[in-house]
């Protein structure tokens, strides 16, 4: 589970660092996961990066189910 929890800490990272650059320059590591237009954007980006590595698709399904 260790390596699950430090995926999903990248994944949070990643979107985070995604939105930033977009211009959402007050996204967080906890407003990504509460905030509904972060969220939004996040869950699409997760969706996006599915299909690249079952490992990886087991965090992004738990991420999903937790902001769904």
């Amino acid at each position: 589970m260790d390596r699950d929890n430090a995926i999903r800490k990248q994944l949070i990272k990643n979107g985070v660092r995604n939105l930033q650059e977009f211009g959402y320059s007050d996204c967080d590591e906890k407003n990504i996961l509460e905030h509904s237009i972060l969220k939004a954007f996040f869950i699409g980006m997760l969706e996006d990066n599915r299909g690249k590595d079952r490992e990886i698709d087991r965090v992004i399904d738990k991420l999903l189910e937790e902001l769904k």
